[in-house]
């Protein structure tokens, strides 16, 4: 039987008594390893497939994903939240312009308002 050599991208499973594991989900991998040991080991993202390292916060995922990945909290200007992809860099840089805009655009209209 061949040794597979790679980058195991890991899933986790809880039992009904309380206790996890972690198991590879790459075809023809068996590997399986528990939660609590998994911690510093390296494994693929479950959004872009980049080797990353497992810290605490990773640990407590069902399927870990690297620190570039996962969702940031956006706040809209009339206070409503909403969820985007932290890849997603160019939307949040819209966001802010949007924002910074509109933000001056209410300035520009107090100091017109002023001088009058």
């Amino acid at each position: 039987m061949a040794i597979l050599k790679h980058i195991h991208k890991l899933k986790k499973f809880k039992y009904k008594n309380g206790s996890s594991i972690f198991f590879c989900t790459l075809p023809d991998c068996h590997y399986k390893i528990e939660a609590t040991l998994a911690l510093g080991k390296e494994s693929l993202c479950n959004q872009c497939n980049e080797a990353f390292l497992m810290n605490e916060y990773t640990c407590r995922l069902l399927r870990p994903h690297c620190n570039n990945c996962g969702r940031k909290e956006v706040k809209t200007n009339d206070g409503q939240k909403f969820y985007i992809n932290k890849r997603s860099a160019g939307v949040l840089k819209e966001l802010a312009a949007s924002d910074v805009s509109n933000l001056r655009d209410r300035l520009d209209k107090l100091v017109e308002d002023e001088e009058i």
